[in-house]
């Protein structure tokens, strides 16, 4: 049974203005956005040796040891906006940071420290309104610090005793140098858009970095009737540490 005309020139006209309008609504997002942010870090330190201390009440403070440090910085970000509520999203940050003093060959307490580099890269999805927007963000990446000490060996040396005599021991050598560890940005995101090409943006989330595995010098074993000194290491295995990051930052888009 053939359609009149005049029906199909309705259903025709329909389909124009469903075409029209779901173009329209995806032509009001912008696809690209890129800006920059202010960030800070709430650093949380892995273990060291002295922070495991079981005779020490607050090992961080007493030892002065940074186990949790703010850190400002700065990045930019880069966003393509796949549709109204889903974008893909690459941010780099750099936090200045102070290095930490350095001693025996390694950092403080095994601790990282120098100039933090950081970058996140993965999906932002939520809603957007007509002023605002509210989204959800998982970003797998990378945190790196300039300052990192890293066990490379033993040297074995001699050293003449005045009454044992010639005895052998090994020296635990570290080298200052930079590490790169794992991470995941998850949290949340507020957008205000107060014209179609600016948005400003407020991050709030959980940084989680995985430490790998740290060793450093716990001296020395001279056995009475042996003449070698093995040293010892006291090993940290891999840890995973929160730490809370917020951002404020403004994009353009294009």
């Amino acid at each position: 049974m053939e359609r009149p005309l005049p029906l199909t020139i309705i259903a025709a006209l329909f389909s124009l203005l469903v075409i029209g309008n779901e173009a329209r609504a995806q032509r009001d997002v912008p696809r690209f956005e890129i800006g920059g942010q202010f960030s800070l870090l709430s650093l949380n330190s892995p273990s060291s040796q002295d922070s495991l201390n079981p005779y020490l009440d607050n090992p961080c403070q007493q030892l002065k040891l940074a186990c949790t440090r703010v850190e400002p910085g700065f990045g930019v970000r880069f966003t393509y906006n796949v549709t109204k509520h889903i974008a893909l999203e690459a941010e780099g940050n750099f936090f200045p940071g102070r290095p930490l003093k350095e001693f025996g060959g390694f950092t403080q307490g095994g601790v990282p420290a120098g100039h933090i580099y950081q970058g996140q890269f993965g999906v932002k999805a939520g809603k957007r309104f007509k002023k605002i927007g509210l989204f959800i963000k998982g970003r797998p990446g990378f945190v790196g610090f300039t300052q990192a000490s890293q066990f490379t060996g033993f040297r074995a040396f001699t050293f003449i005793h005045p009454i044992f005599g010639e005895e052998h021991l090994e020296e635990a050598e570290f080298r200052i140098g930079r590490a790169t560890y794992p991470s995941a940005d998850v949290g949340g995101v507020v957008e205000f858009y107060p014209s179609r090409r600016i948005v400003t943006r407020l991050d709030v989330g959980d940084t989680i970095i995985r430490y790998g595995t740290y060793r450093e010098p716990l001296g020395y074993v001279c056995p009475l009737i042996a003449f070698i000194c093995p040293a010892r290491l006291f090993e940290r295995p891999p840890e995973i540490r929160h730490n809370l990051q917020f951002s404020a930052g403004i994009s353009l888009r294009f």
